[in-house]
């Protein structure tokens, strides 16, 4: 008999919204894009700290605090929860503000995405807007780089 592990719980000091865009897979007009940035992260599940890390950007996120989740909904009213055909999960997800299609992480966070930045330039091409106060969320982090710089090189809103 097996059981299913316990969601780890992912805890942040602070977070951010980065905001930029993409072209819609199916109707292909321009529509926004947002990303939960962290400073630094703890990751913890019933047995303890799982995984940590400095600046990241959070994917697949299936549920957070109620304070970030009124802070996303007010400055990104795109993202709601639905689930996807990639990945069979629920998690709160792109969705196109002029068709409505789904815009699944899969691809908003690829290498053709707003946040594969190669360089200052383009990092500056995204917006920063700050968020109210710590994180609690079940999402999975990604970490590169440039994401240590995201107050430093992206736009300030």
């Amino acid at each position: 008999m097996t059981h299913a592990a316990a969601p780890s719980t992912l805890q942040a000091p602070a977070y951010g919204l980065l905001l930029g865009h993409t072209e819609c897979h199916f109707c292909h007009s321009p529509t926004p894009t947002a990303a939960l940035w962290v400073p630094s992260f703890e990751e913890h599940d019933d047995e303890g700290l799982v995984d940590q890390g400095e600046g990241a950007v959070l994917r697949y996120i299936e549920c957070m605090d109620e304070g970030a989740a009124a802070f996303v909904a007010g400055h990104a009213p795109w993202l709601r929860f639905a689930t996807t055909r990639t990945s069979g999960q629920t998690y709160l997800a792109h969705h196109c503000t002029i068709c409505g299609a789904l815009q699944g992480d899969h691809f908003v966070f690829s290498p053709d995405g707003p946040y594969w930045p190669q360089n200052d330039v383009e990092l500056a091409r995204l917006t920063f807007v700050q968020g109210l106060g710590p994180l609690t969320a079940q999402a999975s982090a990604g970490q590169s780089a440039w994401m240590d710089r995201v107050p430093l090189a992206c736009t300030q809103a």
